[in-house]
């Protein structure tokens, strides 16, 4: 890989200052199946384009001369019927492609939607990279005393207009390619893109004029519109100092016209992508879906899958586990599984990861009633007196006022105590359900336990199933059978996050 690196002053817009930042240049990703709008390219204007990577920032491209879509394209059996296509931000100088590019194309695929990066043409600007930021630093200087007063805004140059709508007009034309309606084509903007979005809404001819949109951090400046307009959602925040200031007449006169919606974060800046922690403007992308569905535009979700526990309660059949996973991993993980649809969260005391689990369910956006959140409590605090004590410190752990299935982790120790302790928490409604954790591996310890219970387990897990004897599988089947735990073995077995469990 070709890399230059150099030190240098980078606009970052988002805070309004200067900071000293790296830039690494670097070969042009290889993308699979790339379109081109126009045709196959002269190499030496695909080869024109500079690519560029700044820490913590992701990647960009600047001088692109050929504009072209880069596909990210689900599972058919998968696909919800909809095309998202995300115009990345940039002021027309360069595209930004971390946040509100890459990750953004991932997450939208993960929904089902045919999702595509526009890489359109912006301004060719000097090469060498003084000469650029110092090219940049202009523009920018000239975007916030504008952007200030909230009467300017960059351009969007006729040749971007033109690639947006181009772009539109061929996944409309080969949606069947791309299992998509072609009355279901949405394009999604950042900043400079959320201006070329709009401008697509009011301005662009019905075969290339996209079905819905979403200004991102885009500037809402307002021109001549016509008489109908297709739905708009829009957030920004407000302490943006590009877009944030510009005022929402445009949002009054688009509810003349059409459907608009509108999401005005109290902080976050301008360019934050998907979301950034703490900023509530990470919501947006599972606000945007609802509102989708509002429309019609997706369907809703189908019915989770749950399985009925003896005390009444439905638990989400299928989990995602965080076993060997850091905090930092354990938030990431589940974030995006909470995206893409997943209910049911399994982690542990001895996992070390609860406040990585309860941070990415509180950004998630989603209601906590309807995420499960599944843990376990250690041998070492088993103990008579110390169960409470570690089951508020769980509870601080996982920023919740309830856990709603706690296990005893392993069959060592005072179990008893550490039972009684569970049957103390859910009668204090610290927790919803409780059950025994590879207690499999000792049948006299879980024959005690169930003994000597009060509350029944609700679930239990098995380890190494291959290893139990005929006889500890004709006892679970007759635990069964006398509803201690309502499920039954012929209906087959199913992998909650690393936990077996029988289907009811």
């Amino acid at each position: 890989m070709r890399e230059i690196i150099t030190a240098i002053i980078l606009v970052v817009m988002s805070a309004g200052v200067l900071y000293a930042q790296e830039v690494r240049y670097i070969d042009a990703p290889k993308f699979d199946g790339q379109i081109y709008l126009y045709g196959e390219p002269d190499k030496a204007d695909v080869d024109f384009e500079q690519w560029y990577e700044i820490e913590n920032r992701g990647q960009f491209v600047r001088n692109v001369k050929v504009p072209a879509l880069i596909p990210y394209l689900p599972d058919p059996a998968k696909s919800n019927g909809a095309a998202i296509i995300i115009a990345p931000g940039g002021a027309f100088l360069h595209h930004t492609f971390g946040s509100g590019g890459y990750e953004a194309a991932e997450w939208f695929r993960s929904q089902g939607f045919a999702t595509f990066i526009l890489k359109y043409r912006v301004e060719i600007t000097p090469r060498e990279e003084a000469d650029y930021q110092a090219y940049v630093a202009e523009k920018m200087s000239g975007y916030r005393a504008g952007g200030l007063s909230g009467n300017y805004a960059p351009a969007t140059p006729d040749y971007a207009f033109e690639d947006i709508n181009a772009a539109v007009k061929l996944i409309r034309e080969r949606a069947g390619e791309f299992h998509i309606r072609p009355d279901k084509i949405g394009i999604v903007g950042f900043s400079a893109g959320a201006l070329m979005a709009v401008y697509n809404a009011e301005s662009a001819e019905t075969s290339c004029k996209a079905d819905f949109i979403a200004s991102i951090y885009g500037q809402l400046v307002m021109r001549d519109m016509p008489e109908k307009l297709p739905p708009m959602f829009a957030a920004m925040s407000s302490d943006d100092e590009l877009s944030g200031q510009s005022g929402f007449e445009i949002i009054q006169a688009w509810q003349k016209r059409g459907i608009v919606e509108l999401h005005l974060y109290g902080q976050g800046g301008h360019n934050f992508g998907m979301g950034h922690e703490p900023f509530t403007n990470a919501l947006w992308p599972v606000e945007f879906l609802a509102w989708l569905r509002m429309l019609g535009i997706i369907d809703a979700p189908a019915d989770t899958h749950t399985i009925s526990l003896n005390n009444g309660l439905n638990m989400p059949q299928f989990g995602i586990g965080t076993f060997n996973s850091s905090v930092e991993q354990a938030h990431d993980a589940v974030l995006w599984a909470l995206r893409a649809g997943y209910r049911h969260i399994d982690t542990a005391h001895a996992y070390q990861n609860e406040r990585g689990v309860g941070a990415a369910v509180r950004e998630s956006g989603i209601p906590r009633g309807e995420i499960w959140i599944t843990s376990k409590l250690w041998p070492t605090d088993y103990n008579s007196g110390n169960v409470e004590q570690s089951i508020n410190k769980m509870l601080e752990r996982l920023g919740t006022d309830y856990i709603d299935l706690l296990y005893l982790h392993q069959p060592v120790g005072n179990y008893r105590a550490g039972w009684q302790g569970l049957e103390n928490a859910v009668r204090a409604g610290k927790v919803r359900a409780i059950g025994l954790s590879n207690f499999d591996l000792n049948e006299e310890l879980f024959d005690d336990i169930i003994e000597h219970a009060e509350i029944k387990p609700e679930s239990f897990t098995l380890t190494h199933r291959e290893n139990h004897s005929e006889r500890s599988a004709q006892r679970i089947i007759l635990l069964l059978k006398a509803g201690i735990l309502w499920a039954e073995l012929t209906g087959g077995m199913l992998y909650c996050s690393g936990t077996l469990l029988f289907r009811r």
